[in-house]
């Protein structure tokens, strides 16, 4: 019996699931009158084009800095073609901007680093509180290694503040040798902000 109402109860769920889906006829007509109406689908990204657009220069409009109109801005941009200085400044920057990358990478690896000993901080504070409340033994040993990741997170404060001291000191360098200044930010980009706890 019991099976007998499963299978009644089976076949009605389908027969409902069957009148209530859209055939492919309506689904082909939908498609269709979407076509018509000029939709476009939306681009696809892949990894290979995002590799084009890292670390791509931003572009800073001196005529913010200098006052100029727009419309003289264009005109002299029209009328000078490129010369031997652009040359000489495109290879500037070429022989600047690894040292600006090497520098952000070292800052961004002393934040990440900060981020990991706070991780690990987290985990021996909970790990100890856990302890705590059931035997001080382990507690004993969490305490040292809290001890000894409290003096690391220190000294990554140390390094994370002479990696940005050696990006402004880049950015001074690059500034006497002839690099633009909003060419240096671009080099530099958008650096994460420092979280490390106080100890």
């Amino acid at each position: 019996m019991r099976v007998f109402l499963l299978a009644v109860f089976l076949i009605s769920g389908w027969g409902m699931a069957q009148s209530s889906a859209p055939s492919l006829a309506e689904l082909s007509k939908q498609t269709r009158e979407r076509k018509a109406k000029g939709y476009k689908p939306a681009p696809l990204f892949t990894n290979a084009d995002l590799k084009n657009f890292e670390n791509a220069p931003v572009s800073v409009s001196e005529a913010a800095e200098e006052g100029n109109h727009p419309e003289e801005t264009k005109a002299a941009a029209v009328k000078a073609p490129a010369s031997p200085d652009d040359a000489e400044y495109a290879k500037l920057l070429a022989e600047w901007r690894p040292k600006f990358q090497a520098a952000v990478i070292d800052y961004k690896n002393a934040v990440n680093r900060g981020l990991v000993l706070k991780l690990r901080l987290n985990y021996l504070y909970n790990s100890t509180y856990h302890a705590l409340t059931y035997d001080v033994t382990p507690a004993m040993f969490l305490a040292a290694e809290f001890e000894r990741t409290a003096k690391e997170v220190e000294s990554n404060k140390e390094e994370v503040a002479r990696a940005e001291k050696a990006i402004e000191a880049l950015k001074v360098e690059a500034r006497a040798a002839g690099v633009k200044e909003g060419d240096s930010v671009a080099m530099v980009g958008e650096l994460p902000k420092p979280t490390i706890p106080d100890v």
